[in-house]
C-alpha cells in the first residue's frame, strides 16, 4: 500500500504575540504545513520575527501569511514587511509565501464595494500593487530575485514603481526594451519640485481621461501622456511577463497549500 503524506493545515493565521517555545514545539509534532503566521502591521515586527525564528528552530520551514495593506499602514510599510520575509527566508532557510491582501471595511458605506482607500494610500498606489500581483496570482514567492524585480531593490525604487504607468509595471521588460520606461523616468524625475507635486497629485487620482484639463504645464502634460499608453501600442511580446505567469501558474497547480491560500482579490 502506498504511503500517504498527511499534513495539518490551520486555515487561519496564528497570533505571533502568543507564540513561545512550548507551543511551537507542540505544533511541530502535528506536521503543520504550511504554518500561517499573521503579519498585519509593522508594529508586530518583533513578535512576528520571533515566531518565524521559533518555527525554523523546530524545523517548521513551510510558512504562509497574509500581508494586510490599505488599512492603517503606509505603502512603505507594505514593502518593509515583504522584505522582512525575504530576508528571513535567506537567513533561516524558510519558505514563506506572502499574500498581500487589500483591506476592505466590513461595515458601513465603504463595505458595499471594493473602492475603499486607506488614509495613507491612494488610487494609483492601490492599482500599482494590484498590477504587480496580477502577474503572480497574488503570490510573493520566497526568493529575492522576483521580489527585487517586482517591488524594487530598495524602498526608493519601490516608491518610483508605484508612480509608474500601469502598463509599464505589468509589461516591465517590454517597455524597458522599448526605451519608454527610461523616457518616462527622465521626464518624471526631471520635473521641478512644484511641477512634481502637481504631477504626483494628478497621478495619485489614477484618472487620465482628459489630460488637457489636468494641467496647463507642458512638462507635466508630457509626463501624463505616458499613462494612456497600452501594451498594444508596442509590437512584440513581453517574454519575461509570459514566463513569470507560466511559473506562477505551475506553482499554484503543483502546490495545494498555495492554491488553498489564494483569494484572487488582486484583480
Amino acid at each position: 500500500m502506498k504511503d500517504i503524506a498527511r499534513y495539518v493545515d490551520f486555515n487561519q493565521g496564528i497570533d505571533g504575540r502568543y507564540v513561545n517555545e512550548t507551543n511551537m514545539a507542540l505544533l511541530s509534532e502535528l506536521n503543520v504545513r504550511p504554518l500561517r503566521i499573521a503579519f498585519d502591521f509593522i508594529g508586530m515586527k518583533k513578535q512576528y520575527v520571533n515566531a518565524v525564528e521559533l518555527a525554523a528552530k523546530f524545523n517548521i520551514l513551510n510558512l504562509s501569511n497574509y500581508i494586510l495593506y490599505n488599512f492603517k499602514d503606509s505603502p512603505s510599510e507594505l514593502y518593509e514587511r515583504l522584505e522582512i520575509n525575504i530576508k528571513l527566508n535567506e537567513r533561516l532557510g524558510t519558505k514563506i509565501f506572502s499574500f498581500p491582501m487589500k483591506y476592505i471595511p466590513l461595515f458601513g458605506e465603504d463595505a458595499k464595494g471594493r473602492n475603499y482607500i486607506g488614509p495613507k494610500w491612494n488610487k494609483k498606489f492601490i492599482r500599482a500593487v494590484q498590477s504587480i500581483l496580477n502577474v503572480t496570482k497574488g503570490i510573493v514567492a520566497p526568493g529575492s530575485e522576483f521580489f527585487e524585480v517586482a517591488f524594487g531593490q530598495s524602498l526608493s525604487e519601490y516608491l518610483e514603481i508605484l508612480y509608474m504607468p500601469e502598463t509599464f509595471i505589468i509589461y516591465r521588460k517590454k517597455f524597458e526594451l522599448s526605451g519608454l520606461t527610461r523616457q518616462w523616468r527622465n521626464d518624471f524625475l526631471g520635473l521641478l519640485s512644484d511641477e512634481a507635486a502637481t504631477a504626483k497629485s494628478i497621478i495619485e487620482q489614477n484618472d487620465f481621461s482628459n489630460q488637457v484639463l489636468l494641467s496647463e504645464n507642458r512638462k507635466v502634460r508630457r509626463v501624463l501622456s505616458y499613462y494612456t499608453i497600452t501594451d498594444k501600442d508596442l509590437n512584440g511580446v513581453d517574454l519575461e511577463y509570459e514566463q513569470l505567469k507560466q511559473t506562477f501558474n505551475k506553482l499554484v497547480q503543483e502546490n495545494m497549500f498555495v492554491n488553498l491560500t489564494l483569494t484572487y482579490d488582486y484583480q
